[in-house]
């Protein structure tokens, strides 16, 4: 059985996790489950994706939820795709691991 770390990668400037983005949503969630076929944590967002206000809106919530800076959120691909790779600065596999296992 595939975990949600699949979606955990390293990089020199922090920890990427790659997301299934569900724009448009009823509702602000993140997590919101787990897609082991993309190796993708889901989240879901209210907003539209119209002028990058869906990614707003994605740097926005992981910061909240993992209490973090949106400064240190960052995506680095998928910019018009709702699958997406965003590094957080500073965090390593093990910590976003703790971060996100009380929530799933």
């Amino acid at each position: 059985m595939a975990s949600f770390e699949d979606a955990f990668r390293i990089s020199n400037e922090g920890l990427l996790i790659t997301l299934d983005v569900h724009a448009g949503s009823g509702r602000n969630a993140f997590p919101d489950g787990y897609n082991a076929w993309r190796k993708a944590i889901g989240i879901a967002i209210t907003a539209p994706p119209i002028e990058g206000r869906a990614n707003t809106a994605i740097i926005d919530l992981i910061s909240e939820v993992m209490g973090i800076s949106k400064s240190d959120v960052r995506i680095i691909s998928g910019h018009q795709s709702s699958r997406k790779v965003i590094q957080i600065a500073g965090i390593t596999p093990l910590q976003g691991k703790e971060m996100l296992a009380a929530l799933f």
